[in-house]
């Protein structure tokens, strides 16, 4: 059996004191939706004083004033130490239905007795805190919630949507409907990148291969279609930032990948294509380090990027996400997980791009030591 397709439990607006912004040490890993009402919703990863951690959990939050002030924990996706489930990555989508899900990662953990096993290519694991994370199959989980403006707002049951891969990045829908999953194998012995593909809006799944992966331990795949209805999919690399593939028949075959004109540090990126049909990229602008995050726009479907703004110079900053309202941009990222644990979010336009004196405000939403105060 795996533990990782096993049920895990959800709890609806937890009044526990474990889940208390204080006392947490590490949180990361952020991801916004925004509804058609213009609600925020934000997620991220949290328990634990690291990642993985077997106190690991996820949490959903979500703000009726523009990002002012947020909700305390409306869900929180907790791992199950008793049942080997480690819970992790939550990533937020409003479908075009107007619906909200809520995906999230499970794979497996064991409590450690003896020895710790030794790390190999084709069986990887991690050791922490008296457990061992094995092997680093996951699985994608979803729950959806219908009405995400509600005042009280309801989700579905928790629900494996796929029995294969880790999605960290919001899907695309394409121009002839299907839905497309950039949820990559960790563990793939064709070492080629993975995707899934629903043609009944995320109820089933086909699972894919394309191209042939360039050296990463993260894939992080996102994709967009170009107006000839291309797919474009890139990916994190350890050496090259991002790199890319093609494919021009809708999915089935991929041209060979190579590095893209994104030349950013080996983490987690944004890519999407904004409400005025420009492309949107969000990341850190630099060779080495986890800095300079910065965000372009594209007027010629991704070729080349004619705007740029650096928006944080700080280093440890990983892992934006953003969503759209409007004509109005939001973009979340995180701060030192282990350290400050900040939970940035931060809203502006497409002008705010192109003109660099404008005032873009990035607040803090979620640290540890701001909720001490």
């Amino acid at each position: 059996m795996n533990p990782a397709s096993e049920i895990t439990t959800v709890l609806y607006r937890p009044d526990d004191p474990r889940y208390r912004e204080e006392i947490r040490s590490f949180q990361g890993c952020p991801t916004v939706a925004v509804t058609r009402g213009g609600r925020i919703y934000a997620g991220w990863y949290s328990g634990g004083t690291r990642e993985p951690h077997p106190e690991n959990y996820n949490l959903l939050v979500y703000s009726d004033d523009g990002g002012a002030s947020w909700s305390k924990p409306l869900l929180i996706i907790p791992s199950d130490t008793d049942n080997g489930i480690h819970a992790l990555d939550i990533q937020l989508w409003v479908d075009p239905d107007g619906r909200l899900f809520v995906f999230w990662v499970q794979n497996n953990m064991y409590k450690l007795v003896g020895t710790p096993p030794e790390a190999t290519p084709e069986k990887p694991c991690t050791v922490s805190d008296g457990y061992v994370f094995y092997d680093l199959r996951h699985t994608m989980w979803a729950v959806v919630c219908d009405d995400p403006d509600a005042a009280d707002p309801q989700f579905s049951a928790p629900r494996c949507r796929s029995d294969i891969g880790f999605l960290r990045c919001k899907p695309l829908v394409l121009q002839d409907g299907r839905w497309f999953f950039c949820n990559y194998d960790q563990i793939d012995e064709g070492g080629r990148y993975g995707f899934s593909i629903s043609a009944d809006k995320g109820e089933t799944f086909t699972r894919h291969y394309g191209a042939k992966k360039l050296s990463t331990s993260f894939d992080e795949t996102m994709a967009y279609q170009r107006r000839d209805g291309s797919i474009h999919l890139l990916a994190r690399t350890h050496s090259d930032g991002v790199c890319e593939t093609v494919s021009t028949d809708g999915g089935i075959s991929w041209s060979e990948a190579r590095p893209n004109v994104l030349r950013g540090a080996d983490t987690r990126f944004y890519i999407g294509r904004t409400p005025s049909g420009r492309l949107l990229a969000v990341f850190n602008d630099s060779p080495l380090h986890r800095t300079n995050l910065t965000v372009c726009l594209s007027e010629d479907d991704g070729a080349s990027w004619q705007y740029s703004r650096c928006l944080d110079t700080r280093f440890d900053i990983t892992y934006p996400d953003v969503d759209f309202h409007g004509d109005e941009i939001y973009l979340i990222y995180d701060y030192k997980r282990s350290g400050d644990a900040e939970i940035n979010l931060c809203r502006f336009t497409e002008d705010d791009i192109r003109n660099p004196a404008s005032e873009i405000e990035i607040r803090v939403i979620s640290s540890p030591k701001k909720a001490q105060k």
